[in-house]
């Protein structure tokens, strides 16, 4: 009885360890443009920025070239694949790897760019009211 405990215990302990090296590999944390351009080569990450107007080419094979800024610096990323909705000057994440001086998206998600635009409408005809 002893023994199949023990057996049951270190299998636990096993699956544990496995599991957790399998979800820290698939972490993905959120960094800025500048961390990844300074760092030079850096694996599996999402950078927050926006799509520089005038920055896009668009390759053969569906391969789209923009830069992506966080207002204090620039990185090229290229991606492969069609994207809905694209359109410079509008913020976006990237996940993938830097390297050789530029990001190589897997994901490209962008952020609607209507949504913004309702919101800057509201907020430049707001009006204050006064209360007493």
């Amino acid at each position: 009885m002893k023994k199949v405990s023990i057996i049951v215990g270190v299998a636990i302990i096993v699956f544990g360890i496995i599991l957790a090296t399998s979800f820290k590999s698939e972490l993905c944390p959120y960094v800025s443009v500048s961390y990844v351009v300074s760092k030079g080569k850096v694996s599996n990450v999402q950078v927050n920025g926006t799509i520089v107007p005038g920055s896009t080419k668009i390759l053969s094979n569906n391969t789209l070239m923009f830069n992506l800024s966080d207002g204090k610096t620039q990185m090229r990323v290229i991606y492969h694949g069609i994207l809905s909705h694209y359109q410079e000057g509008i913020p976006a994440v990237v996940v993938g790897s830097y390297f050789d001086g530029v990001f190589h998206a897997k994901e490209v998600l962008l952020k609607c760019p209507s949504k913004y635009k309702v919101l800057e409408e509201n907020y430049s005809t707001k009006k204050i009211v006064k209360r007493d």
